[in-house]
């Protein structure tokens, strides 16, 4: 039961009655309907969606469909086959997801250091910490007079503490969509940690004048950071699951040829 109450807890809000997992609506759901469903997967989908995690994913897609189930009843729609077909397109994508995991099991390759290096050293582009940087400087309210004071920065004829109070920017990667009229002149390649920018910059509805002051260089991940890890058993296993997933079509396309019309 303390597994149970776990699962109810990781999956639904607050308000579900003692001994079930999730309330939609009207309908609550329990135990026993997981183990409903669980009776009528296959053999290995009933090993699949065991464990907290299993019945956590069972349940979730219980939940999708009894929303839909729901959401159709409200609209009039409770006999119209178009709904009936995505509740069966829902109950689908439960058993391939079931046969996809049987036929390439995600432990299999996540196991398989030596595939996760290649990938890793083949797509040397990949995976990588973005430069980052900020800057240090003082805010005008007018572009004449912080186009003054820079000239009289890059002259060497005051410094930032002569010009005002100092202020400094979080470090940060680039994003010229989002801020046009500063990191272009911040991430010139040109500069480096001390230099001066060359106008000033809109930060927050003010003006800057200033200079760079940290330049953290862009960065390969580890290969064994958890995210990297994580995000290289999904390349390795994409193109896996694409081909057994084809094959099975092929399968199911034997299995049950198209009725001549």
């Amino acid at each position: 039961m303390e597994a149970m109450a776990g699962l109810a807890c990781s999956v639904t809000d607050e308000g579900v009655p003692a001994g079930k997992l999730a309330v939609v609506g009207d309908v609550v759901l329990g135990p026993e309907d997981l183990s409903g469903v669980q009776t009528q997967l296959g053999a290995y989908a009933q090993v699949r969606f065991g464990g907290a995690e299993g019945r956590a994913a069972l349940l979730e897609a219980l939940v999708a469909a009894e929303l839909m189930a729901q959401e159709a009843r409200d609209e009039g729609l409770a006999d119209d086959p178009r709904v009936a077909w995505a509740l069966y397109e829902e109950e689908a994508s439960l058993y391939l997801a079931a046969e996809l995991e049987r036929r390439v099991p995600r432990e299999t390759v996540a196991a398989d250091e030596a595939a996760l290096r290649a990938w890793y050293d083949e797509h040397p582009d990949a995976l990588w910490y973005e430069e980052q940087r900020n800057m240090e400087g003082v805010a005008f309210t007018s572009y004449a007079e912080a186009d003054a004071a820079l000239e009289q920065l890059r002259g060497g004829e005051t410094t930032l503490d002569l010009l005002g109070e100092r202020f400094a920017t979080p470090l940060q990667i680039r994003d010229d969509a989002e801020h046009p009229g500063f990191h272009p002149i911040l991430f010139d390649e040109a500069l480096d940690a001390g230099d001066w920018l060359s106008a000033p910059v809109v930060v927050a509805q003010t003006l800057l004048v200033g200079r760079v002051q940290q330049v953290i260089p862009a960065s390969r991940r580890p290969f064994h950071d958890p995210e990297v890890q994580e995000q290289l058993v999904e390349a390795v296993r994409a193109p896996m699951l694409e081909a057994a997933r084809e094959q099975l079509l092929r399968e199911l396309g034997q299995r049950y040829p198209e009725a001549p019309r």
